[in-house]
């Protein structure tokens, strides 16, 4: 039986990036670390707290006022404060990512000790005995995030990729319960209803009218006019 092709493979899927700019520079990879131990201890405290925290490690014995001032002054130039909100998107996005990888293994680990067997199996004659950890809870399945921080995740996401979102793109949404989000959200803070149609028999695609002011909900500028897609899963063979 022949295999479908891929969408990516028919040229209809682009697989796109943040503008070059909108990297992070240096070594990412350690700061993602760093800032992960510091949101451990000062969960309290937000990300500008943070640059002022390296800028302080950075700056050594400089006065706290002096760092400060230098830090007011970065963010009254457009590009010093592009740069700032660009590397807190990344952050809080690798940092999310992060998170539903260890929710997804979890939930591996705990379906492989529910299905461990007893140490007593073979050994007594009775009813096979159950696995000693198959009572334990099913997961509650992926992650769920409170309104705040679903707003800032997208509005991450939104803000590194809006250079290439100026077209026709439809944006291909990987998680269902993502994807029923935004058109829920929509539904309540949109400007009439989102045009339903089917892309290839497998795309199901959420087509949302331009807004004609100014939203209430941020997620809302970013959806206006834009087209979303949610692949078709077939459960035949």
């Amino acid at each position: 039986m022949d295999q479908p092709v891929p969408l990516s493979r028919e040229g209809v899927v682009e697989i796109l990036r943040p503008p070059e700019d909108l990297k992070p520079s240096g070594d990412f990879k350690a700061l993602l670390a760093e800032y992960r131990g510091w949101i451990r201890t000062s969960h309290d405290k937000g990300f500008d707290a943070f640059l002022a925290f390296k800028e302080q490690a950075s700056h050594g014995e400089e006065a706290t006022w002096e760092i400060r001032r230098e830090l007011r002054r970065k963010e009254d130039r457009p590009d010093e404060e592009r740069k700032r909100n660009a590397l807190k998107w990344n952050l809080l996005l690798h940092l999310a990512h992060e998170i539903q990888e260890q929710g997804s293994e979890a939930e591996e680990l705990l379906k492989t000790l529910k299905g461990k067997d007893s140490p007593l199996k073979g050994v007594i004659e009775e009813e096979e005995p159950p696995g000693p950890l198959s009572d334990l809870p099913e997961g509650e399945g992926p992650l769920s995030l409170s309104e705040a921080s679903m707003t800032q995740l997208l509005e991450a996401w939104f803000s590194l990729f809006e250079e290439h979102l100026s077209g026709e793109e439809i944006l291909l949404i990987l998680s269902p319960a993502l994807f029923q989000y935004l058109c829920d959200t929509w539904e309540e803070w949109g400007e009439g209803p989102a045009a339903e149609a089917i892309l290839k028999e497998a795309v199901v695609l959420r087509r949302f009218p331009p807004l004609k002011r100014v939203p209430a909900n941020v997620i809302m500028r970013h959806l206006s006019g834009k087209t979303i897609g949610q692949l078709i899963v077939s459960n035949s063979y």
